[in-house]
């Protein structure tokens, strides 16, 4: 009989935090107001069950584990009280897989957030973001001397073709301007280009270290830049990170 760990104040944090504070399968929030008080309305579920019933171990003897120690913080996740009754009576592989499905995405997005504190960008970049959101310019496309095709034969299935598209258009219409931002910032921060150009490129080849896929390494280098940069919006990560694509230092 596996005895169930009393979680700490932190890791309950920690794992609350990880769902965003709602429940990963209804989206209900996993806190309630009353009298202006707040009350936990959650429990921590474990995904493999602690004490499986003999048809449990049937039921899952092919499926995956996240951890051999059915207490870690792997195997268990916020759920609101009614989703782990429900998960629990009875329980199905199917919710199992959806729950498996739902974790490993929170625990490689934990390690991208990670990971954003060990990897620099220039500072500088922010002045580009913050050009693309001020800045009025003409369409540059016919000055442009690439082939959209290149952005193509860069990508493969992984990545969805909206993404590309948008990824053609930011390059479009901002690689110009971001390219004669960087030339001006090289001349009174010498090698800048470079360096920036070495950081980003950095951080890719750590993505695909790590097996991702090209739609997850797009995302995750957004999101990078956008924790670094803090823009307006996501518009300004995506920009950068398409121009970085045509530029080669993202994607072969």
């Amino acid at each position: 009989m596996n005895a169930r760990t009393t979680y700490s104040d932190a890791q309950n944090v920690a794992l609350v935090t990880q769902v965003g504070s709602v429940c990963p399968k209804c989206d209900k929030p996993l806190f309630r107001k009353k009298n202006k008080k707040t009350y936990k309305d959650y429990e921590i579920a474990h995904i493999y069950p602690l004490n499986p019933t003999k048809e449990e171990i049937e039921l899952l003897k092919n499926e995956t584990k996240l951890s051999d120690d059915l207490n870690d913080e792997d195997n268990v996740i916020p759920l609101c009280l009614a989703c782990h009754h429900n998960l629990d009576n009875p329980r199905t592989v199917e919710e199992y897989r959806e729950l498996i499905r739902i974790k490993k995405d929170l625990i490689a997005r934990s390690g991208q957030e990670s990971s954003w504190g060990q990897y620099n960008i220039e500072e500088e970049i922010s002045e580009i973001v913050e050009l693309l959101y001020s800045s009025i310019h003409e369409n540059q496309t016919s000055q442009l001397n690439f082939d959209p095709k290149d952005i193509a034969g860069k990508t493969d299935s992984s990545i969805s073709r909206p993404t590309v598209r948008k990824i053609k258009n930011n390059v479009s219409d901002y690689y110009i301007l971001i390219r004669t931002k960087m030339a001006a910032i090289d001349t009174y921060k010498l090698d800048f280009s470079t360096i920036v150009s070495h950081q980003i490129r950095s951080y890719y080849l750590k993505q695909k270290q790590n097996g991702l896929d090209q739609q997850a390494i797009f995302d995750n280098i957004v999101k990078w830049i956008l924790v670094k940069t803090k823009p307006g919006s996501i518009d300004g990560a995506e920009i950068i990170t398409s121009f970085f694509i045509q530029n080669c230092e993202v994607f072969e």
